[in-house]
């Protein structure tokens, strides 16, 4: 075997390899995401009772939820990217053939989505850091919740998602390669 030929197996390897580990960073971040709706449904019920049946309404529950729902969807973020559920826009995309769309999902990818979800990383992992240094708690309410704990997942969230980003093109890459060895065949 060439070696030309074995430097190009072992990076479509490292990439199946970077791929998976992206998915099941994604998948796990968004089955955590799944098991946040259960207490925020809680609370929720708990607030509509203590309201509307003991006409005691919380002081806790919405800064609660804020925090909860907040962090369902942040972790829901690398999940959405994996399984195709981000918005895009189809009304000229859907009508270009496979590669041109794989193309400009790589060129879109490169020149939008990294730098915004790597940005949005990098500031949510300095912004954790200090909040974590801080004790920095939650100013609306009545409780002043504790928000560092939401800070360090939006930090984890915004680094899946662009994981999970590098993950597509990777795909795109790979299915650019599939298409070209369909072509000679």
């Amino acid at each position: 075997m060439s070696k030309a030929n074995e430097e190009c197996k072992e990076k479509r390897s490292f990439m199946k390899k970077y791929i998976t580990f992206a998915e099941k960073l994604s998948d796990g971040s968004g089955l955590a995401a799944a098991y946040l709706l259960i207490p925020l449904v809680v609370v929720f019920l708990i607030e509509i009772v203590a309201r509307n049946v003991f006409n005691h309404p919380t002081t806790w529950a919405y800064g609660t939820c804020f925090i909860l729902g907040g962090c369902a969807a942040l972790l829901g973020f690398g999940y959405a990217l994996k399984n195709g559920a981000m918005v895009r826009i189809d009304i000229l995309y859907a009508k270009f053939p496979q590669k041109v769309k794989n193309i400009l999902d790589i060129i879109l990818h490169i020149l939008i989505f990294m730098p915004l979800s790597g940005g949005g990383a990098y500031y949510c992992i300095i912004n954790a850091i200090v909040s974590v240094k801080t004790l920095e708690t939650f100013s609306v309410g009545s409780w002043n919740a504790p928000i560092w704990p939401t800070k360090i997942v939006m930090a984890i969230s915004f680094t899946i998602l662009t994981l999970q980003g590098i993950a597509e093109i990777f795909k795109d890459v790979e299915r650019l390669k599939t298409l070209k060895q369909e072509a000679k065949d």
